[in-house]
């Protein structure tokens, strides 16, 4: 396959019809972008990992192009832009950038990942690769026009809405709650930043001293714990040491699952890092887990007996729907919809119609 035939499959999908991102996508080749034992899959529309940590947990990658072209989509990049990515990863994207823009700075925390990117980079006069904690930008050349994060983050940094111009775009994946990650485009008004677009993503997470609480935790066997919070993690991993109680499982819509995310901040998810996760609810002594057509519980059943309760109640979430506002200051509860306290912001989300 060629980049041409990439665009075909993304337009047939569905995923990609902006000329100009489809311009970019046909003239960048992006099997120059990935390790050479992944080339022949270069053209796949997938995600493929091209850096894993000590324990297995994938840290970097070039991102699946279906996802690729959504955000820059969502981005809304005009010639004349200052563009910043957080997260060079492979420099693919920052190459579609620089065919956008008139300037692109692409920031990475990973020195190899950087230095990596900076020379597949480096015909690319106006992409400048740095290496650096993307949390604090880069504010020597701000404010910028457009500011897109290619890594996953349940909070957002303070430095993001100072560096974009008022009325640009911050575009990035929104970790809510485990099963629940976002794509938001966020409009600059002022000292708040206000959703545009909201879409399905799944992105690794954001590294360095301001990733969040949030962790893969491995318990044993090849298997990990995802959670909110991974301090919770130890008396977790004691319950799935244990043998479970197996039932069938109730079918159940993804997005009521989602739903139920939301609602409730006692989630987790398990997962062999082959790409599922297998979701569920825990409680002091107690996890439940959707495993395909298995339902197993560990410990107590009061966990189950939530998630039951729960799935009566709970209709499904049409994510498209979704309505964010991230404020940086003192800012008043919405009337319904949910509310996640962070440390540099307050995020919250409605439905709207």
């Amino acid at each position: 396959m060629a980049p041409r035939d990439l665009v075909r499959l993304l337009t047939d999908k569905g995923v990609l019809g902006d000329g100009r991102v489809a311009e970019a996508m046909a003239a960048v080749p992006r099997e120059l972008f990935v390790p050479e034992d992944l080339r022949t899959e270069a053209y796949d529309d997938k995600v493929l990992i091209t850096k894993r940590d000590g324990a297995g947990v994938a840290i970097s990658s070039a991102s699946q192009p279906a996802m690729v072209a959504v955000m820059l989509e969502q981005l809304r990049v005009e010639p004349g832009h200052s563009v910043l990515e957080i997260g060079a990863g492979t420099g693919y994207n920052a190459a579609l950038l620089g065919r956008l823009a008139a300037r692109v700075i692409t920031v990475d925390i990973d020195g190899d990942i950087a230095a990596a990117a900076r020379e597949r980079l480096a015909g690319a006069a106006n992409v400048e690769v740095r290496t650096g904690d993307g949390w604090a930008g880069a504010p020597d050349r701000a404010p910028y026009d457009r500011i897109e994060l290619t890594i996953g983050t349940s909070d957002i940094s303070r430095a993001w809405r100072d560096q974009l111009a008022d009325g640009g775009l911050l575009v990035l994946p929104l970790w809510l709650r485990v099963g629940v990650q976002l794509s938001v485009a966020f409009r600059r008004d002022g000292d708040v930043l206000r959703s545009e677009s909201v879409h399905d993503c799944g992105f690794q997470r954001l590294r360095g001293p301001h990733s969040g609480p949030e962790g893969f935790v491995a318990v044993g066997g090849g298997e990990f714990v995802i959670l909110d919070d991974a301090a919770r993690a130890a008396p977790l991993c004691g319950l799935l040491s244990q043998a479970p109680r197996e039932e069938r499982a109730p079918v159940i819509d993804p997005e009521v699952l989602a739903r139920i995310a939301l609602t409730e901040p006692r989630t987790l998810a398990l997962s062999d890092l082959s790409g599922g996760l297998r979701p569920g609810l825990y409680d002091a002594g107690s996890i439940v887990v959707i495993d395909g057509e298995r339902m197993l519980t560990y410990g107590s059943p009061s966990a189950r007996d939530r998630l039951i309760y729960r799935l009566g109640a709970a209709r499904p979430l049409d994510r498209t729907r979704l309505r964010v506002t991230a404020a940086f200051g003192d800012s008043p509860a919405p009337s319904q919809g949910w509310r996640f306290v962070r440390r540099s912001c307050v995020i919250d989300v409605t439905e709207g119609p």
